[in-house]
């Protein structure tokens, strides 16, 4: 059972990516080989034939038209249209996708309105009346003068007492209240521009101008040129990409960490009491990630989506 099961997890691996990635790119024919040498998932004779074929497609081989599993004519030269649904359309892989949606699940909700509680009668409970004894006080005049003394001196001190705790009170009240503002936590900034496609290093610098101009303060140094993780580019905007990554599947990680060019560049902003420095970074589509002390209650050492 568990080698039945692993068949069908390569064979449905193997379809998925097949009908997701144009395997004449060599650089997505790397990534996915690269993958599968940590990961380790098509071990059997289908998963050896179908890494051979990618392979040779990437890298320009003549090869046959015919599919891997079964030998037919594959107009994709990999998998054959008749494999392709069979295996895509089974119970097995529509459970995987069932399960996949499935993952957040929201508890079942109660009505209360259906329970009827019993209901409870309590019976009449006679309180007696309860006469307190009249108190006699002494006149004004029967009290001596030393002790008239002892009592003023008593209320004085007792209202001072009284007086300060209730000034404590409110200055521990007002320390309670203004805690939370000490180290607020905000949504993390993003642009309100749309990414637009980008060339070269003029123009990705142009784009991050627009976010941060120099007649505010910014400076923007180029660094570099350089290669990122594809997915990064693809989060939603304000979402931290560390925490992304730490939530994704063994199937969403060969979509997520391709790598693509970039352009890499430095900005800092200088004020007499006030400074910021960070990075950014800008693919060919002209999305942007931006890492440093611009996010206030976020992270400064990740990089989040900010166009």
């Amino acid at each position: 059972m568990a080698d039945d099961n692993k068949l069908k997890q390569e064979l449905l691996y193997m379809a998925s990516i097949t009908s997701k990635y144009d395997f004449t790119r060599m650089e997505v024919v790397e990534g996915i080989l690269r993958l599968e040498n940590e990961r380790r998932i098509l071990d059997s004779v289908f998963g050896r034939r179908f890494k051979t074929r990618i392979f040779d497609i990437a890298a320009g081989v003549k090869i046959d038209d015919t599919c891997v599993l079964c030998g037919q004519h594959a107009d994709n030269r990999v998998i054959c249209n008749h494999c392709m649904e069979t295996i895509l359309g089974s119970d097995y892989a529509k459970n995987k996708i069932k399960n996949k949606q499935t993952k957040r699940f929201k508890l079942p909700t109660i009505d209360f309105s259906k329970f009827k509680l019993p209901e409870i009668k309590l019976s009449k409970v006679k309180i007696p009346e309860i006469k307190l004894p009249k108190l006699e006080f002494l006149k004004t005049e029967e009290i001596p003068d030393n002790r008239k003394n002892s009592v003023k001196i008593f209320q004085y001190a007792a209202v001072i007492c009284l007086t300060l705790i209730l000034f404590m009170q409110i200055w521990l009240l007002a320390i309670a209240f203004s805690l939370p503002s000490y180290n607020p936590t905000v949504e993390a900034k993003v642009s309100d521009n749309e990414p637009v496609a980008v060339s070269d290093i003029e123009a990705a610098k142009l784009q991050l101008q627009k976010d941060f101009p120099e007649d505010q303060g910014y400076t923007i140094t180029f660094a570099r040129e350089d290669t990122d993780y594809a997915g990064r580019f693809l989060v939603d905007r304000g979402d931290c990409c560390l925490e992304v990554e730490e939530q994704l599947s063994d199937e969403e990680r060969y979509d997520y960490f391709f790598t693509e060019p970039i352009f890499i560049f430095y900005i800092s902003y200088n004020e007499d009491d006030a400074g910021k420095v960070g990075m950014a970074e800008v693919n060919h589509t002209g999305s942007i990630l931006v890492m440093g002390s611009f996010n206030d209650g976020r992270r400064t050492d990740s990089f989040y989506r900010y166009r």
